[in-house]
């Protein structure tokens, strides 16, 4: 890891650390909404994803209404669809928790979108990000990165999560970025 690069995430983590906020790579709480199993796959441009499952425990509905990590210039929700044998991907302005159901992001679906990499994400490595709800706050955890070719955190269930192998055409189409398509914001 470069030394100003680690230093920066070092720095980042500690001011969490500080305040409270950074909780370990197998989940955290924040509110009533738990976020569990944050996970990302390495990287080898500027552009990766996260992945995560998230549960509102509380009895009122909350929202995830945005996400930052000091390890991108940009982290958005998105979603992958199929649509006409086309896979698109579109920005999601926010995802909705109702109270007891499991929301998970993984590949080919819901997942974070993280563009602008301030370098590639390697396995065994992590890096912060934090996760803005509506109702419950701000929390921040560890993701730990994976293998690029792995298809669920490490330590999980075999079939967790499908991989986006296999899957086809993928169409972007404002801006290539591998061959998806990429449009206006949805929900």
């Amino acid at each position: 890891m470069p030394r100003l690069a680690a230093a920066g995430w070092i720095a980042a983590a500690g001011l969490a650390l500080l305040s409270g906020g950074l909780r370990p790579a197998s989940g955290a709480e924040t509110g009533a909404v738990q976020v569990e199993k944050p996970w990302a796959r390495a990287s080898i441009g500027a552009t990766a994803a996260a992945y995560l499952t998230l549960l509102n425990r509380g009895a009122a509905p909350d929202r995830l209404v945005g996400t930052t990590t000091p390890a991108a210039k940009s982290a958005q929700l998105h979603e992958t669809r199929e649509d006409g044998g086309v896979m698109r991907m579109r920005p999601v302005k926010a995802l909705a928790l109702a109270p007891g159901a499991p929301v998970t992001l993984k590949p080919g679906g819901l997942h974070i979108m993280l563009t602008g990499l301030a370098r590639p994400l390697k396995p065994g490595e992590s890096f912060p990000l934090t996760l803005r709800f509506e109702h419950a706050g701000a929390v921040t955890v560890t993701v730990p990165v994976e293998a690029a070719a792995s298809d669920r955190p490490a330590g999980a269930a075999e079939g967790m999560s499908p991989s986006m192998g296999g899957m086809g055409k993928m169409d972007m189409g404002k801006g290539d970025m591998g061959g998806m398509q990429h449009g206006a914001p949805g929900k």
